[in-house]
């Protein structure tokens, strides 16, 4: 009788390989319900048109803070429902250097999100 460990081997490790998340697949899975799929805003609850957020902030895309949104860390009453992303933020991290030149360990997942919404500036 054949041993059929290696074939389950090589089957197990294929159905736990996940592929790489994206900023894209972020923003589905865990923002498009209230900002919509395109970002423009209207999803429920009604939340604001993530696209404009450079126009609103002087041509500039403020990646510290949409970072600081998303994660919880300065948000305020501005910003109504929305949830805290605690679980999206564990796993890996690498090295951001802020606006004031200060590197940073953020997670990447926090990156890919914010750098997914920033191409999707008008």
């Amino acid at each position: 009788m054949r041993s059929i460990l290696p074939l389950i081997a090589v089957l197990g490790l294929t159905a736990c390989e996940m592929p790489p998340q994206t900023g894209q697949d972020l923003f589905a899975a865990n923002c498009a319900v209230c900002h919509g799929a395109d970002a423009k805003g209207g999803g429920l609850p009604a939340a604001p048109d993530l696209t404009g957020l450079a126009k609103r902030h002087s041509g500039t895309f403020p990646t510290a803070y949409v970072m600081s949104t998303i994660d919880g860390y300065a948000r305020d009453d501005t910003h109504g429902p929305m949830p805290e992303f605690g679980v999206l933020l564990e796993g890996e991290r690498e090295v951001w250097t802020d606006p004031n030149g200060v590197p940073t360990p953020t997670p990447s997942a926090l990156l890919m999100l914010a750098s997914y919404l920033e191409s999707l500036q008008g």
